[in-house]
């Protein structure tokens, strides 16, 4: 099944705009954590944070070789990212990991789609290897988050299902706008 152009724009359009979301969490995060922080939970993030930063430096090169138009609302979910991070930070360890397990099971579905697309389109090897590779490493964050987390509250429950609808919501509308 051939992929069409759009199709192509939208997910790298799509990609790139979750990459750069990811990186701002991570910086609210860890701009709060190093305030008051534990360094098990510095460490921890600023590995997730390193691995963000090459996702997005690929999408970067992706967007500007193959002129695609970054979503228009990329400077919003910088902000809105960023404001989630430091928020799951000033609340501490277990809204952290909360906050990353909830990002990180949206991504791992929304990779986990994109892969099967672009395996039966045949197309776009160099795109799939991609796409493989960090959604492999995203679930690793969400084991990681797992692992990290203490039992949750009904309240951290349902922070977590808030992050959940706010990252679908993003991809449906960062595909389009």
């Amino acid at each position: 099944m051939k992929m069409n152009k759009a199709r192509l724009e939208e997910i790298i359009r799509v990609d790139h705009a979750g990459e750069h979301g990811a990186t701002s969490i991570y910086k609210g995060t860890l701009d709060i954590l190093n305030l008051f922080g534990d360094e098990k939970t510095i460490s921890i993030i600023q590995e997730m944070a390193e691995g963000e930063k090459k996702h997005v430096r690929e999408f970067n090169r992706l967007i500007k070789d193959k002129s695609i138009r970054p979503t228009a609302l990329l400077p919003i979910w910088k902000i809105a990212g960023y404001s989630l991070g430091a928020l799951s930070a000033i609340h501490g360890k277990n809204a952290i990991m909360v906050c990353t397990e909830a990002v990180e099971e949206v991504i791992d579905k929304h990779y986990s789609g994109q892969i099967e697309e672009l395996e039966q389109s045949g197309e776009e090897e160099s795109l799939l290897n991609s796409i493989r590779e960090f959604h492999a490493e995203e679930v690793e964050h969400e084991m990681i988050a797992r692992e990290e987390m203490d039992e949750i509250s009904p309240m951290m429950n349902i922070f977590k299902d808030v992050v959940k609808i706010g990252c679908k919501t993003a991809i449906k509308i960062s595909e389009k706008i």
